[in-house]
């Protein structure tokens, strides 16, 4: 059996590329290799749904822990500029709109971290802030299905 055949590994390298790459990455690396696409599709939104309460306590707390105002000053400045961009204007201007397309762009720099910000900036609470990052996710990866699929039946 291939390294890629069995479950096991096909499982690791999932949640690795989710964690390291990103939705896109791991969803794609789903499709390509035929995994299940019913087991894959779910543990995506897990994941994505896993990483919603990390990224809002490291926004919400990064003043309080030591090692977190490091993070948080460079936040700060990150979103300085971040908010500076044309696109960032733009997709900020649509409110709880442009949190969800934020999040469900399939492009590298986009997705739950940036969403996450974009929600904490705008002053979303917790649940709703939730309920459009996971709205996201799922426009995400269906987008990235699509678009997966498509390219490999041009193929």
């Amino acid at each position: 059996m291939g390294f890629l055949e069995s479950p096991q590994n096909a499982f690791v390298i999932f949640t690795v590329l989710h964690f390291t790459i990103g939705r896109t990455a791991s969803v794609v690396f789903a499709i390509v290799s035929h995994l299940p696409l019913q087991i894959y599709l779910p543990l995506a939104l897990v994941y994505d749904f896993l990483q919603i309460p990390v990224y809002g306590h490291l926004l919400e707390n990064s003043s309080r822990i030591p090692f977190l105002r490091w993070v948080g000053r460079r936040l700060q400045r990150a979103s300085e500029d971040w908010q500076k961009r044309k696109l960032v204007q733009k997709v900020s201007s649509w409110g709880d709109v442009g949190i969800v397309v934020l999040c469900a762009l399939p492009i590298r720099g986009f997705g739950i971290l940036s969403a996450t910000i974009l929600s904490y900036l705008l002053g979303r609470n917790r649940v709703r802030g939730t309920i459009l990052l996971l709205a996201g996710s799922i426009l995400g990866i269906l987008l990235t299905l699509g678009i997966t699929k498509g390219a490999m039946d041009i193929w």
